[in-house]
């Protein structure tokens, strides 16, 4: 049998999988690539309750990870975000850039001298809208995400609609139907599923994955859960 190496020689890659799980069987894997946003990630599902992540960001650090997906809600929620500010921020920078530009080359009343002055404005003003939208396109997002059934921790993210519409909701399809299959062939308690999603959480924050204050939170929902008390 091969093992799957979770880490990597790579001095940016920060989590590693201590555990080490076999590789008997890939299920189906899924790619999306961003080159606007610049971001790259790789999902591979594997021996029926496993979710490895490979997930690359410009300017950020890449990271690796393990998922056992039976620990899942296997209904995600969207997040959507539209950055309003920045797109009426370069929308007024644009409207100002054009009448600068009106003002700068076309007027007759001007004489040369204050037309070279509008036309830096011009510039400047461009320049602005550009930046503007840059920062637009960074601060919109779209996002499928899915969470532990129990501990609300988002562990899949996932950008809405890469690298088509019809590609990605036959994944997010197959990818819930695999999730709703892995729980049932664990076949625990509900008392049972709750301390194993707590010790899975656990691993991820050893690995740097989930943050402390994350891990606390769901540590508290938990462990107020009827089903963990009557344990």
């Amino acid at each position: 049998m091969e093992n799957i190496d979770l880490s990597s020689h790579e001095e940016d890659t920060l989590f590693t999988d201590e555990e080490h799980v076999v590789l008997k069987e890939v299920n189906f894997e899924f790619e999306q690539t961003n080159k606007v946003r610049g971001i790259y990630r790789k999902m591979t599902i594997f021996n029926g309750n496993h979710c490895y992540q490979s997930i690359k960001n410009k300017h950020k650090r890449k990271y690796k990870y393990r998922v056992d997906i039976a620990y899942l809600n296997p209904h995600p929620f969207r997040e959507h975000n539209i950055a309003t500010n920045w797109l009426y921020s370069s929308a007024t920078l644009f409207a100002t850039s054009v009448i600068l530009t009106y003002i700068g080359w076309f007027s007759e009343l001007l004489s040369s001298k204050p037309g070279i002055y509008y036309s830096t404005s011009t510039i400047v003003c461009i320049s602005a809208t550009f930046i503007s939208l840059l920062l637009f396109m960074h601060n919109t997002y779209d996002k499928v995400i899915f969470r532990t059934q129990f501990g609300n921790i988002r562990l899949i993210e996932l950008i809405n609609k890469y690298p088509n519409k019809v590609e990605f909701r036959k994944f997010i399809g197959r990818f819930i139907l695999q999730v709703k299959k892995a729980r049932v062939e664990k076949r625990f308690t509900t008392s049972k599923f709750l301390a194993r999603e707590l010790r899975e959480i656990r691993r991820l924050r050893d690995e740097t994955v989930v943050k402390e204050y994350e891990y606390q939170a769901a540590k508290k929902i938990i462990f107020q859960h009827s089903s963990f008390k009557a344990n």
